[in-house]
């Protein structure tokens, strides 16, 4: 494929609780390098793909922030950015970052970072994934990045032409554009302010994130053990009151996986085994 997905990021207060999160509960790795790096944000990988965990800095906002790819040629992307989608765009970054040598925004502003397969900027836990020297999750990986977003079909054009994702079949009812590198699949769904009737107003931009696990019924037990002994590590469940309930409805009714869970800062999961 021309582009993969590398990487997904979210901004937390407690980033490190998080990062002990989702080792516990995935068996997801960190970097032998990123355990030198005790100032910066924390990092956890399957192998393939990482997740990156920021510190929250003034002025900005918490949550699932953005996703990045690695391609065959920036320079191509420039060129069909320019052609077809003009009004979107990209910007080099610093040289200290890791994995993203470049950041753009699709047709609706969405953010995502970019680096060339064969560059030098991917370092750390992206570097030791390219070398295939980080340890398997053991089955977990990284499988979905979705996001709610205002002209769902004008972005879904933009990542096909662009990037080269393929689109993929999904069940019935599954609304929204789902486009796949091969490995994750990278979901456009329409934002409308109805859809939030009965609970609070969530805008557009990165929904959530799915993880697939070797055997679901084994992964909820492991769960309810982990929440028992440490419940700072615990995962949120869904639903409870009137407008819960509503909220897991809505994360249930676009999901592709069989079972939805929260983490400890609120970050929706999809998880399945299938």
């Amino acid at each position: 494929m021309f582009a993969q997905i590398n990487h997904m990021a979210m901004i937390s207060p407690q980033y490190p609780m998080l990062e002990r999160f989702y080792r516990s509960h995935f068996k997801f790795s960190i970097s032998e390098r990123a355990h030198d790096n005790t100032e910066g944000s924390a990092i956890v990988g399957d192998g393939t793909v990482g997740l990156n965990i920021l510190p929250r800095r003034d002025g900005y906002m918490g949550g699932i922030d953005h996703f990045g790819m690695v391609v065959d040629s920036i320079d191509r992307v420039l060129d069909r950015m320019k052609g077809a989608h003009p009004k979107t765009n990209i910007v080099k970054r610093p040289s200290t970052r890791p994995f993203a040598a470049y950041s753009g925004h699709d047709p609706d502003g969405n953010v995502f970072d970019l680096a060339e397969k064969k560059g030098d900027n991917l370092k750390d836990v992206y570097q030791e994934q390219k070398d295939g020297d980080l340890k398997d999750s053991g089955g977990c990986h990284f499988r979905r990045f979705a996001i709610r977003t205002a002209n769902a079909e004008a972005c879904a054009e933009f990542y096909t032409d662009v990037f080269e994702l393929q689109s993929i079949n999904t069940p019935e009812g599954k609304a929204g554009y789902h486009l796949t590198d091969g490995r994750v699949i990278l979901s456009l769904m329409q934002w409308d302010i109805e859809l939030f009737g009965g609970m609070s107003i969530k805008r557009p931009g990165p929904d959530h994130i799915g993880i697939h696990v070797p055997d679901l019924a084994a992964f909820k037990k492991e769960a309810k053990r982990l929440a028992d002994k440490n419940t700072y590590i615990a995962a949120r469940p869904l639903g409870g009151s009137d407008e819960a309930n509503t909220r897991a409805d809505l994360l249930a009714a676009c999901a592709l996986g069989e079972f939805q869970m929260a983490d400890p800062d609120g970050n929706w999961i999809d998880i399945t085994d299938d």
